[in-house]
């Protein structure tokens, strides 16, 4: 192993991923619009998107940063970093939700995850398969080439160059068909549930009376917080259909608690998870938690790695019971990954210190506050979202985490598109005080000069585009933080939602000055 791990901690953690990784010299962030270093100044509700590293997470990877550089200079770092990721293996489904005998496979993204549920449920067969993607523009903008098991992007995380759409293994693609369902109309409206489950029912019928085996994703839940098909008619469809069935839960966002994990588990469905998201690790921490009946296949030798995939992955980051099997032949160790992972784990340790009652309560006073100062403002409109139902009463993944809402300047006749709205986007996570008109209120200066991180824009339907501020694992586990400082978790929550709310003054401000901002030529 040749790493320099006298190489700064955040420059590791830009490591083992691909091109989104990669911290502009101007502006010191990524293509997320984060940070690999701490940003303390910046106002972030972005974890629908990614997150600067915090704090506490930042120390303890660099802590695992020294350790690392400690066994490198006793001639041992191989096996120290094995020693890491069997750790991180054997936490991930601790603080995720687990059922007896989960595995993880460590994926530098969700996306990545999905070529390992594809590879695991043609296992189950000879045959051929398909995968029911839902709303692929609300998971995530690679997900159909990753789950038809072709490459996606030109480079992968291990460093190698690929063509995008080509097969990562000619056997395994020329063996699965997509078929995609939505979950709003055109005009960005949700579906009725009972239609899209309708919808898969029909799908999955059509596809087994074809004699093939079916995929099917669960998306819970969207980049704007939809759950579908239903939690309830999945399960039962998957038991209606066993043996021609699987499941992959494509829980990206991980806004469910660990035992809306187990459960899902418990049903024999594949998840995949990241810290990333909600739980607001660095981005590209992802993992495939997989169950025992499934793992079963990789024991019985139906489901070994075909080699492809080395440009993926590497050996550490597989079960060690799968050695025989799943293992890939070799591969560079991951450090950026193991570190990326590292800290998410910190996050969500310091978020289940929390007890689950605590955390409801937490992130619904944030939400409710939130929600009403949106609504009271003309410029914006929320796009709608029903609570998701998993089956569990009280638990706080019952609430609708992810606010979505279009954005329409002065005198405008619609929303802004997608273009526009990465603009903004922009805008508000920069100092634009100096675009402002001359003339601008010192007021509006002021909140120009903020740092405002919220989610990418995303689209709803054929035409509609918005915004998202969402409730993270920070606000849980920040109150928690702040109690042990001798401030009141009422206090601290009243400062979050000061701060949310100048989130949304300074995107008013900006929508106020649109028509001058858009002339200016910065």
């Amino acid at each position: 192993m040749a790493w320099d791990l006298s190489q700064p901690t955040d420059l590791l953690l830009t490591t083992g991923g691909d091109e989104r990784l990669l911290v502009d010299a101007g502006s010191g962030l990524n293509r997320y619009g984060c940070s690999p270093r701490p940003r303390p100044w910046a106002i972030t509700f972005a974890s629908t998107t990614a997150t600067s590293v915090s704090d506490g997470a930042f120390a303890h990877v660099e802590g695992l940063r020294r350790r690392l550089a400690e066994a490198a200079r006793a001639g041992r770092l191989d096996q120290e970093y094995a020693a890491a990721m069997e750790e991180v293996r054997s936490e991930i489904p601790r603080q995720c939700g687990m059922v007896a005998g989960t595995e993880a496979i460590l994926t530098p993204s969700g996306t990545d995850a999905e070529f390992y549920a594809l590879h695991l449920a043609l296992a189950a067969g000879r045959g051929k398969l398909t995968s029911i993607v839902i709303a692929p523009r609300e998971t995530a903008s690679n997900v159909l080439p990753a789950a038809s098991g072709r490459h996606y992007n030109a480079t992968t995380a291990m460093g190698r160059h690929v063509t995008v759409d080509q097969p990562v293994d000619a056997a395994t693609a020329g063996r699965v068909e997509l078929a995609i369902l939505q979950l709003r109309d055109a005009a960005g409206t949700p579906l009725p549930a009972e239609d899209v489950n309708r919808a898969a029912e029909a799908l999955v019928e059509r596809e087994v009376a074809r004699g093939r085996r079916v995929l099917l994703h669960l998306l819970d839940t969207s980049k704007t917080g939809l759950v579908a098909p239903g939690v309830e008619f999945t399960i039962a469809l998957a038991r209606r259909f066993a043996g021609h069935l699987d499941v992959v839960v494509d829980a990206s966002q991980l806004r469910l608690s660990r035992e809306s994990v187990a459960r899902y588990l418990g049903c024999g469905f594949m998840v995949i998870v990241t810290g990333s998201k909600f739980f607001t690790g660095p981005p590209f921490a992802g993992a495939l938690l997989v169950p025992p009946c499934i793992g079963g296949r990789v024991l019985l030798g139906l489901a070994a790695l075909p080699e492809g995939y080395n440009a993926y992955t590497e050996r550490h980051c597989w079960p060690d019971a799968w050695e025989n099997w799943c293992r890939p032949m070799g591969g560079e160790p991951n450090i950026g990954l193991l570190m990326r992972w590292w800290a998410a784990l910190w996050e969500m340790a310091a978020f289940h210190a929390v007890p689950p009652v605590e955390a409801r309560r937490i992130l619904e006073r944030f939400l409710v506050a939130i929600r009403t100062a949106i609504e009271a403002m003309p410029r914006l409109r929320l796009l709608p979202c029903p609570l998701p139902e998993r089956g569990i009463p009280g638990s706080w993944d019952g609430l609708a985490t992810i606010l979505t809402f279009a954005a329409t300047p002065p005198k405008a006749k619609a929303p802004l598109g997608m273009d526009e709205l990465r603009r903004l986007h922009v805008w508000l996570n920069s100092d634009v005080s100096p675009l402002l008109p001359s003339k601008a209120r010192e007021r509006d200066r002021r909140l120009a000069a903020l740092a405002c991180h919220i989610g990418q824009p995303v689209m709803a339907g054929d035409s509609l585009s918005g915004l998202r501020l969402a409730a993270g694992a920070r606000l849980v586990s920040g109150a928690r933080q702040a109690m042990h400082a001798g401030r009141s978790v009422e206090a601290f929550l009243d400062l979050e939602i000061a701060e949310a709310k100048l989130v949304l003054a300074k995107l008013d401000m900006l929508l106020r000055h649109w028509r001058h901002l858009t002339r200016s030529p910065a």
